[in-house]
């Protein structure tokens, strides 16, 4: 079994458990080939910038929750210009910009986002988010096939949302749930 030097240890440390101070001194890694410790130095400086990533992210969610929209704009931003395949950072984004109204915005990074996302599976969760709110872009623009077709595809991924909208759109479901409530309140006003 090979030697687990003080920079591997510290390498497997950063990666996990992403709290460890991320002040990496390439100087103290003097037991390992230059070519190991690029190889090592790529792993943290990815593993950090996914932990940067996701901080910038967290703050954006935090201000857009405050109302401070364009606040949370700026660390989408930073954080698209940090990782900008990262699908997640889109998506929030084309959030708060439809909290600003800017809807050619939004749709954008709603489009980027899904394209992203759409590259590998383990990405469903944002692609779904995404597809929802596309649906939801293209029913306030009065796009119904477009807004049915994006909600159909976020059900098909789990959307609880997204499902209870194609269904709301298929006019034969909507009446059977109209004539299923009716029935369960007459049912329930007679015990």
């Amino acid at each position: 079994m090979a030697n687990i030097t003080d920079n591997d240890k510290y390498v497997l440390n950063a990666m996990f458990n992403p709290t460890y101070p991320l002040d990496f001194d390439k100087e103290t890694a003097t037991d390992t080939t230059d070519a190991e410790n690029q190889s090592k130095i790529f792993i943290y400086h990815s593993s950090g910038s996914l932990i940067f990533f996701k901080k910038l992210e967290e703050e954006g969610v935090k201000l857009a929750e405050q109302n401070q929209i364009s606040e949370a704009i700026e660390r989408f931003d930073q954080a698209i210009t940090l990782d900008p395949n990262q699908p997640s950072a889109y998506n929030n984004r084309a959030q708060a910009y439809q909290l600003q109204n800017r809807i050619d915005d939004a749709m954008n990074d709603l489009n980027k986002a899904i394209q992203l996302a759409s590259a590998g599976t383990h990405y469903q969760k944002t692609l779904s988010m995404a597809l929802t709110q596309r649906g939801v872009l293209h029913r306030v623009l009065q796009n119904e096939k477009e807004s049915l077709d994006d909600f159909t595809q976020a059900a098909e991924l789990g959307s609880n949302f997204a499902k209870q909208q194609v269904l709301l759109s298929n006019p034969f479901a909507a009446a059977c749930n109209q004539m299923l409530s009716k029935m369960l309140k007459q049912t329930a006003c007679r015990t």
